[in-house]
């Protein structure tokens, strides 16, 4: 299957810039800095090489914090349906407006950056570690899954000089690790497993953006070495990459400090929310004629647990600072 080329232009509600847009969305806007380090230190945000104004083409992989509606790279009418008229979900995302990859990839320096969106709500990277995924998370997907999905298509359009892959998992395996058994290394591994896959031929993966917010705003010490792994394993790879004379440029992207911020301090009000709370109480409620918030314009969450739209503005913004500013040669 040949994959249909999914040119994203927002048009009115994003002009596309080589800057974050300037858009009022509601108040809501960033109030940090995201902290800057090296692949050689603790976890933290790096960026190793990308340069956004050279990425044309971004292939998405992760969660519901991902899922732009589309699910297999191709072209969607979720993609352009933001309605929460009568439901909860705006083009089958879980928000009630794009997410943050759509924002990310229409900052890119080209006019029209090609987003293919394979993320998928409630997946897990492997979902053959947990064996009751389906029942904790509501589905069977996973990183193994879509990575199997993008495999079964023909991609003679991407380039690896100006494709990013982006790949955000961790917040549904943590969940399910609370009650089905640490797995989280093995989980780990199997994600850098499948970096391997992206990195060596036929696609030759030379840019690659891995992002983490596995507790939303809480530590564990399981959780943290999940990071850990993958952010050593990226660092290795790069490494290696480098000694080869092959050309691999990373970026990790670390949320915990951006919840930390809203949680803590400076606190929600000084990004412009009414309420670190949200909307709706149940990720799975598809009706907003219950609930609903008093000002979701201005609440983090919409759906428990998962970002307003304002929210995944701040957050693609955030990812734009840590590719500007934490970059390194």
């Amino acid at each position: 299957m040949r994959a249909a080329l999914l040119y994203i232009t927002l048009g009115s509600t994003l002009a596309s810039s080589t800057t974050p847009q300037k858009e009022n969305n509601d108040g809501i806007h960033l109030a940090i800095s995201p902290p800057c380090g090296t692949l050689s230190e603790n976890v933290t945000n790096v960026n190793v090489g990308i340069d956004l104004r050279d990425i044309d083409t971004i292939v998405s992989f992760g969660d519901s914090y991902t899922d732009g509606g589309a699910h297999d790279g191709v072209l969607c009418l979720c993609l352009f349906y933001l309605s929460t008229e009568n439901g909860t979900r705006a083009g089958g995302r879980i928000t009630n407006g794009y997410v943050w990859i759509e924002h990310l990839a229409n900052m890119t320096g080209r006019r029209e950056a090609l987003l293919m969106d394979y993320a998928i709500s409630g997946a897990v990277v492997n979902a053959s570690l947990w064996p009751n995924t389906a029942a904790a998370t509501g589905t069977s997907a996973s990183f193994v899954n879509e990575m199997a999905t993008f495999q079964n298509q023909t991609h003679d359009n991407l380039h690896p000089d100006t494709t990013l892959y982006s790949i955000f998992f961790g917040i549904n395996d943590y969940s399910v690790s609370l009650t089905q058994g640490n797995e989280l290394p093995a989980a780990a591994e199997d994600l850098l497993g499948l970096i391997d896959v992206l990195t060596a031929p036929p696609y030759k993966a030379q840019h690659v953006l891995g992002l983490d917010d596995y507790g939303r705003g809480n530590r564990t010490m399981e959780g943290e070495v999940y990071k850990k792994i993958v952010f050593d394993g990226m660092d290795t790879r790069h490494r290696a990459a480098l000694k080869e004379n092959k050309i691999m440029k990373v970026a990790y992207v670390d949320f915990a400090p951006l919840w930390d911020a809203v949680f803590g301090e400076p606190g929600y009000t000084a990004f412009g929310y009414s309420s670190d709370g949200f909307c709706f109480p149940s990720a799975g409620q598809l009706t907003t004629v219950d609930e609903e918030c008093l000002d979701p314009d201005t609440t983090f969450y919409w759906l428990h647990g998962h970002p307003s739209k304002q929210t995944h503005k701040i957050m693609a913004d955030y990812v734009y600072q840590v590719l500007s500013r934490c970059r390194l040669q």
